[in-house]
């Protein structure tokens, strides 16, 4: 495995535990990261999310800012930590003449002071406070790579490294009918490239592909994972971004007023449900003061104001399995109305990517028993009234789902999928919620296809592929097999819902 993905696996891996609360894991993956490469920004602003004291979070931080000073994120976290120091302990004095400000990682510009190391001796020799001394110590260790270009340098990393994590599914055995199109489809449109989100413009597209969509779509400036949540007009090409939101699976509601997501906490490192409506003029967390962290997914019902989605239950245990610590995610709903919360899972399986059937009767899931004797991810169908559960896919580890939406009649499901060893190679699939029945390929291609996301009127499907590059949004055309490009940024651009 060469450097570079040893650190990307490591970055996934280790934002995966900080996601499920396990920061003296995931630290320890960070820190290796930083070690390999110690101008990863991602590395460092990761870490900085799971280190135990402020201090350590300065020094993390200052790194961020020191390669890419425009990290946005960063500078905020920063300014309140500097902010809560100046409140708490602004003038005192680790040793003579030298104050616990002058211990940032960063003087003037944003250079990266060399002293830290005589700074650390001196906090030892002088029996000052032995905790100082130790933080310190680790600092200088962490900058150790960074004194050779620590009086003026100006690095930049504005493209930053995507954090998506990769999604998957199984790739049943496919059969195309004669009244599907043969894939992989031909292209038809040529978008118009475009630099930023902010300046980027609709590729043209077919008079009758209308609506809106909603995407997670962007620059990742906190290097996290999460990207700005964006409405597309299909009708005017006009863009708009939801203010202040930084989210990942974005969804409209059946009418198309609302938009739930998996909401960005930067200041706690943290996530959980989030919705608005789609001016952005309310937004609000969902879940607030329930028993339960990091909700995310959210699945809208067509008929009814109840949104599914997958959460930690705060009196769980974690499932030790091969010497992994695995956090149980339930499924549960909320009606929106009535704040009645209803859980729907109760095991110790791992349950990811909920959608609600269209009259609210049923979810399909994906799920991965991690604990059984054939663990794997799979899609089950789980009965909103008796909470039993049916067997959608049975391939356990060879394939793994993910993504899964019903088509507006309730009868079929479409998800993406990838055989087990071909990560980052997902095709698009559709099938009956039944395990008797055979998933049909929609979207076949050698490139990442994933996120599907159905048109209002069944017609279009949307979808986000990396086979030009960054991920942009694709449009198929159900009838005739046409594709079309719909976005062409350097960010990545990933369908959640697509609205009238």
């Amino acid at each position: 495995m060469s450097e570079e993905k040893n650190i990307q696996e490591l970055l996934k891996q280790g934002i995966e535990l900080a996601r499920e609360g396990k920061k003296a894991e995931a630290r320890k993956l960070f820190e290796e990261v930083t070690e390999l490469d110690d101008q990863n920004e991602k590395g460092w602003y990761w870490l900085a999310s799971v280190v135990p004291t402020d201090e350590e979070r300065r020094v993390c931080l200052g790194n961020v800012l020191f390669i890419n000073p425009n990290n946005e994120r960063a500078q905020k976290l920063m300014a309140q930590l500097e902010a809560k120091a100046s409140k708490d302990k602004s003038d005192e004095e680790v040793f003579a003449g030298i104050s616990r400000r002058q211990l940032t990682l960063f003087a003037g510009g944003g250079a990266i002071i060399v002293v830290l190391a005589v700074v650390a001796l001196l906090l030892i020799v002088s029996g000052n406070n032995a905790r100082e001394a130790a933080l310190v110590r680790d600092a200088t260790n962490t900058a150790s790579a960074f004194t050779a270009v620590a009086v003026q340098s100006t690095v930049e990393a504005e493209n930053a490294v995507a954090t998506q994590v990769a999604l998957a599914s199984p790739t049943p055995t496919s059969t195309n009918t004669p009244d599907r199109p043969t894939l992989p489809p031909e292209f038809t449109a040529a978008p118009t490239a475009t630099p930023t989100l902010e300046s980027a413009a609709l590729a043209p597209l077919p008079a009758d592909i209308t609506g809106r969509i909603v995407a997670a779509s962007g620059r990742d400036t906190s290097q996290v994972g999460y990207l700005p949540i964006v409405i597309y007009s299909l009708d005017n090409g006009q863009i708009a971004a939801l203010p202040d939101i930084r989210g990942r699976d974005p969804v409209f509601s059946a009418d198309g007023q609302r938009v739930a997501y998996t909401n960005y906490f930067a200041e706690t490192f943290d996530f959980g449900l989030g919705q608005s409506n789609a001016n952005a003029t309310d937004p609000n967390v969902l879940t607030t003061g329930m028993a339960l962290i990091q909700s995310q997914t959210p699945s809208y019902c067509a008929a009814q104001n109840i949104i599914a989605f997958v959460a930690l239950p705060t009196g769980d245990r974690e499932v030790d399995f091969s010497g992994q610590n695995i956090r149980p995610y339930q499924v549960f709903t909320l009606n929106l109305d009535t704040n009645q919360l209803t859980r729907l899972t109760n095991d110790q399986a791992v349950y990811s990517y909920p959608a609600i059937s269209p009259d609210c009767s049923r979810i399909v899931a994906v799920r991965d028993d991690v604990r059984g004797v054939q663990a794997g991810a799979d899609i089950v169908l789980i009965d909103v009234a008796t909470l039993t559960q049916t067997a959608v896919t049975q391939n356990f580890a060879n394939y793994v789902e993910s993504s899964l939406r019903w088509t507006q009649d309730g009868t079929q499901i479409i998800y993406a999928a990838h055989a087990v060893r071909e990560e980052g190679n997902n095709n698009i699939f559709i099938q009956p919620p039944d395990p008797n029945a055979t998933p049909l390929v929609i979207v076949s291609d050698a490139s990442d296809d994933r996120y599907p996301v159905l048109s209002p009127d069944g017609r279009f499907l949307a979808f986000a592929s990396n086979r030009n590059g960054p991920y942009d949004i694709y449009i198929l055309d159900q009838t005739n097999g046409s594709v079309y490009q719909m976005t062409n940024t350097p960010e990545d651009d990933f369908p959640g819902g697509w609205a009238q």
